[in-house]
């Protein structure tokens, strides 16, 4: 077997985007290009990674578990690239990066562990802001780098698309669901009581948009406008909620469980957002990789 890091980074990147399409346009090569190189992997692995279809690709049994060791070994790899640009004392800097306040106290003290070990002479300076001042403060070129879901782009500004992260039911542990329980279809919730973020929240809108769909559109009567606030109001039992898997890491703080949904599934687009016309330099690409991991990390 002779994987190459350029391979193991095309299959992470398309795990992360559910697209082929996608992950060729951030590659720089052409889908059939992609598709090629995706073929040598499986037959070099002797196994099928995803499943295709017209419309996406989905990881196989084979492909979950192969992704964890992708991701730790391509963040090993680069970590160990970037520990050589260390020799010069001209790469200490510092990163300012901004994050909503449940990935920044969820997320980003396992992805800021990480990086202090690969690059400690680099330092992170975290700040947990809103959706707007995030957006703001990166166009104003006060943060480095700012991390969630931005539905939106801006002229001024250039996204990465870092991870799909798809919708789940937040319930009250041990709570009663309709069918089995281990996986809901989007029809199931239309009599559920259901919590929610403002509405001009763009996970809502992803939400309301879905709910409406089946059938629902009255809006929640119960509304918070933070994650955790959400989150510890559904263990209290005042209802589910409907919210994307990167809050994993947040509801194990919780009595909480979580519950695929289905037909369809659903994902929302994890971003980064940098100024355009500002260099992406290597300690934020690093940055951005332990960011991923501990993401992954949190979500098994």
């Amino acid at each position: 077997m002779n994987l190459s890091l350029r391979q193991i980074r095309a299959f992470t990147l398309i795990a992360r985007l559910q697209s082929i399409t996608r992950a060729a346009e951030q590659l720089h090569i052409s889908q059939a290009g992609l598709s090629g190189m995706l073929r040598d992997i499986e037959t070099q692995l002797d196994c099928r990674l995803f499943d295709r279809t017209t419309r996406a690709v989905s990881l196989t049994d084979a492909g979950r578990a192969f992704l964890p060791v992708a991701t730790r070994v391509l963040a090993e790899l680069e970590g160990a690239a970037a520990s050589l640009g260390r020799l010069s004392a001209a790469e200490s800097q510092t990163l300012v990066i901004g994050a909503t306040p449940l990935v920044a106290s969820c997320v980003l003290p396992l992805a800021c562990a990480a990086f202090a070990a690969q690059r400690p002479q680099t330092s992170v300076v975290v700040q947990d802001l809103d959706r707007a001042q995030i957006r703001q403060k990166v166009q104003a070129g006060e943060l480095d780098a700012g991390y969630g879901v931005f539905l939106e782009a801006a002229g001024d500004l250039r996204r990465m698309l870092l991870q799909m992260s798809e919708l789940v039911l937040v319930a009250p542990q041990g709570a009663a669901l309709p069918g089995t329980g281990e996986r809901l279809r989007w029809s199931e919730l239309r009599d559920l009581a259901l919590l929610s973020l403002p509405a001009d929240n763009p996970i809502q809108q992803q939400v309301d948009a879905q709910l409406a769909s089946i059938g629902r559109s009255q809006p929640s009567q119960r509304t918070f406008n933070h994650l955790h606030t959400v989150l510890a109001m559904v263990e209290a039992g005042a209802g589910h909620a409907v919210l994307p898997s990167f809050v994993a890491s947040a509801s194990l703080r919780y009595r909480l469980q979580m519950v695929p949904l289905t037909r369809p599934r659903v994902a929302l687009e994890f971003y980064e957002i940098t100024r355009k016309g500002r260099p992406r330099g290597s300690a934020l690409a690093a940055f951005s990789q332990c960011l991923l991991a501990a993401m992954s990390r949190a979500s098994d």
